[in-house]
């Protein structure tokens, strides 16, 4: 039977979607707030005194979900895994990691294609970096050895706020040389390679061991349950208190955009002068998310990937407004398991994974940052070594500030491109690198969505862990015909506890 007209614009239905859609609209709100904000107090030149304290609610907005996130990436990996049998969790590993590898390589491409179809390093005016240039660049073997020793963290408890990294230091070695028949005292400088650490979370080393706890909680059977009963429970309660949280988003973004703004420097200058860099990659990456990326999504999964991306609008925003995709890991989760009802399984432990490697917007950045910089020094360019270098460094560099221009930094200096004029690509570095992490963002939530569809035949059923626990892993969800039961409760009442 078709709606009456009026039927849609009840008292009721307006409140229902107010109440569904309240948070969104708030966040929009406050981004808008933030540009009027940092744009209108730009023209008053306010003192720094003034930036710092405009900027301390998103800082603080900022702490408050960097203090939960750790805990919830290692919980959540731990209850997901766990919850599967280790035959699905290899599968589910391999068509995660597949995806991952595939989608860092894809955006490169276009990435590739659009900055030499659009030329934005010819007839560019150079301007003054607004922030400094990493000094020292790692080797690139260097790189890939730090990453085989932070798969395995030797210490779990440092691995929370440290991760190993190659340190180089000079030492000056005085060597007597023989010229022209003369003995003459030369001083050669030789640089020495360590292993130490930086203060970086090892996400990617967190995320593995907790992979291997939750196979190993499987693997001992209802030996395993207080373990699990453990672990499930804090997931919650801080799933929870990440709610309470997220409430604070509209404020937290007009700080974070407002400060952003107010902290640029001549930003007309600045437009000016990068801005064919700045549209090529834009066009980049909305070519890649809204055209590319669904291709393939509905090849693989045969489902309307608009209808899915737009369930993506929440965290997305959130990416864009702290400039990082692991901040938005709550919302993202949220929004998979309770809006697409994505089985907890995968996302517990496919959203962390991928939050940790899975870079299409940088791959996108750092491939067109090439190609312009190569353009400024009107230097030959090899777009397959850009391609192949950029897909690798992406899973392997470092948490280090400006990684993405150190990718950048790498990949020229693997190319013998001249590197001078790298320190432009911190004149946009402000919008750019939210742009960049939004699009990561939604490169998780597809790992996940198409994990999910090409593995769901293959999982256990949801509501059991072994042959002795019944639990219901799904997201719970109350409605007229029936209600679920609570997880925790459920193993509490199996396991007599």
């Amino acid at each position: 039977m078709a709606l009456d007209q009026k039927d849609w614009c009840t008292r009721g239905c307006c409140k229902d979607f107010l109440r569904a859609n309240l948070l969104v609209i708030l966040t929009v709100f406050g981004v808008v707030v933030g540009f009027l904000v940092g744009f209108g107090v730009r023209a008053l030149e306010p003192s720094q005194d003034a930036v710092i304290w405009i900027g301390l609610p998103g800082e603080v907005y900022m702490r408050m979900l960097k203090m939960m996130i750790l805990p919830l990436i290692i919980c959540s990996v731990i209850t997901g895994t766990a919850s599967l049998d280790p035959k699905c969790n290899g599968k589910v590993s391999a068509v995660a990691l597949t995806y991952i590898i595939v989608t860092n390589s894809l955006p490169c491409l276009v990435g590739i294609a659009m900055a030499y179809a659009i030329r934005p390093g010819v007839g560019v005016e150079m301007v003054e970096a607004s922030r400094s240039v990493p000094s020292q660049v790692m080797d690139t073997p260097d790189i890939f050895a730090d990453l085989i020793r932070n798969l395995v963290p030797d210490n779990v408890v440092t691995a929370c706020f440290q991760q190993a990294q190659t340190k180089y230091s000079t030492v000056e070695r005085h060597v007597t040389v023989n010229k022209s028949g003369e003995l003459a005292n030369e001083t050669l400088v030789i640089k020495v390679k360590g292993v130490g650490t930086a203060s970086s979370t090892n996400v990617l080393g967190l995320v593995l061991c907790c992979m291997v706890f939750g196979m190993a909680t499987t693997a001992v059977g209802p030996l395993g349950r207080p373990f699990f009963i453990f672990f499930n429970s804090a997931n919650e309660v801080i799933m929870r208190i990440l709610r309470w949280f997220v409430w604070t988003t509209p404020i937290g973004v007009s700080s974070l955009i407002a400060v952003a703004l107010l902290e640029t420097g001549d930003m007309g200058k600045a437009v000016r002068s990068l801005g064919m860099f700045s549209v090529t990659v834009v066009s980049a990456l909305a070519i890649y998310q809204l055209l590319v990326v669904p291709a393939y999504f509905f090849l693989l999964t045969r489902t309307n990937p608009y209808s899915f991306l737009l369930t993506l609008g929440r965290p997305w925003m959130v990416s864009f407004a702290a400039a990082s995709s692991a901040i938005a890991i709550p919302e993202t989760l949220h929004a998979l398991e309770h809006v697409s009802h994505i089985d907890k399984r995968i996302t517990r432990f496919v959203v962390p994974f991928a939050a940790s490697i899975n870079r299409d917007g940088s791959c996108t950045f750092v491939a067109v940052s090439c190609v312009f910089i190569a353009q400024l020094a009107n230097f030959p360019l090899d777009a397959a070594q850009i391609v192949v270098l950029t897909t690798v460094i992406s899973v392997a560099i470092p948490s280090v500030p400006s990684a993405g221009v150190v990718a950048v930094l790498i990949n020229l200096t693997a190319l013998n491109i001249p590197a001078d004029a790298i320190g432009l690509l911190f004149a946009m570095e402000w919008i750019l690198d939210r742009l960049r992490s939004a699009s990561n963002m939604l490169s998780h939530g597809f790992c996940a969505m198409t994990t999910y569809v090409l593995c769901r035949k293959s999982l256990p059923p949801a509501h059991e862990i072994d042959d002795d626990v019944v639990i219901d892993v799904t997201p719970s969800v109350s409605s007229n015909s029936h209600k679920k039961v609570d997880v925790t409760d459920q193993l509490l009442r199996d396991s007599n506890v």
